[in-house]
């Protein structure tokens, strides 16, 4: 019997830029930047805000967008220019079936300069699981009802579950897995601040310590 392997590259092209010509590059973008910001300073503004979401939606389509303040720095103009690359993003990914809920809230935290670690769905999957672990925890039910009873009615880790046509309360970890799992579908979504994923991550990490 033969065997027969496939194997497939790619190329990446880079430019090395002299670190003089960096500089000179860098600067050019800090005069423009700064230009910028005293315009909009000029006018009254405090900070700058754009929303990050898909440019086009089929009708009757819910889908996740995501303000973004971006602080009137030198930085602001190349900021607004990251989230029309963004937005080309979000459009694409729609386009094609594969934009997830947290999309938007990860790109507004690359944007706004506060990084990835507020919006790790892969750290949030782990805790998840290491709570189901501690617990021996196996069915979904089972979770649900967990963290119900650890919350004691705690109204601020509760978030309304539409489902079947019914909302009901739902601690937040249990709501925000449900949402991540079941992307495209479900017409449950994240906030766009990023609030239910980092505030769920702290309350797993409070429950597996």
């Amino acid at each position: 019997m033969n065997k027969s392997t496939h194997s497939e590259t790619a190329e990446f092209r880079v430019t090395v830029i002299p670190r003089k010509s960096w500089g000179k590059k860098l600067s050019s973008i800090r005069k423009s930047g700064a230009r910028m910001e005293r315009e909009l300073r000029e006018k009254g503004h405090k900070f700058h805000v754009e929303i990050l979401g898909p440019r086009e939606v089929q009708g009757g389509d819910s889908v996740p967008v995501s303000g973004v303040e971006i602080k009137l720095d030198w930085k602001v103009e190349t900021r607004i220019k990251l989230v029309e690359a963004a937005n080309s993003m979000i459009t694409s990914a729609y386009l094609i079936g594969s934009l997830d809920s947290a999309l938007p809230a990860v790109l507004r935290s690359v944007i706004e300069g506060r990084g990835l670690y507020e919006h790790s769905i892969g750290e949030f999957f782990l805790l998840y699981g290491k709570f189901e672990q501690k617990y021996k925890l196996s069915k979904g039910m089972e979770t649900r009802a967990k963290m119900l009873g650890l919350l004691k009615a705690d109204k601020r880790y509760l978030k309304p579950y539409k489902e079947r046509g019914k909302t009901r309360e739902d601690p937040l970890p249990y709501a925000v897995r449900n949402i991540l799992s079941h992307v495209g579908k479900n017409p449950n979504t994240l906030d766009p601040r990023g609030d239910d994923l980092r505030k769920s991550i702290e309350l797993l990490k409070s429950w597996v310590a």
